[in-house]
């Protein structure tokens, strides 16, 4: 049960915080225009952002990178040891990027389509 209130903690805290810093605020909004993330979303996907709606795909990057990172927290908080906590945690994250994000990427390429 503790992990499970972890990850709700986690995941609650780092989507408010990404909601109110880029996705609430214009200045945040153009820095994510500009950045290295949707620069890979547009390459590894071939996303036009001029079909799709900033502010919801902000959104919904923020969810996913919150699942991401409140996922890896809760996961390694079983073990004790700083070390391999560090190896674990860079053993989840890397993958769990690359399927989260390839399934936002999938999603809003069938949406740019409609």
């Amino acid at each position: 049960m503790k992990y499970i209130y972890t990850f709700i903690f986690f995941f609650t805290f780092i989507y408010l915080v990404y909601f109110i810093v880029i996705v609430n605020r214009k200045k945040g909004l153009e820095s994510l225009k500009n950045g290295k993330q949707l620069e890979f979303f547009k390459k590894a996907y071939n996303l036009d952002f001029r079909k799709i709606n900033i502010k919801r795909f902000a959104s919904s990057l923020g969810l996913t990178n919150a699942f991401i990172m409140a996922l890896t927290i809760t996961i390694i908080e079983v073990f004790d040891n700083l070390v391999i906590k560090l190896l674990i945690g860079f053993l989840i994250i890397i993958p769990l990027m690359l399927i989260m994000y390839k399934i936002l990427g999938n999603t809003y390429k069938k949406k740019e389509g409609n």
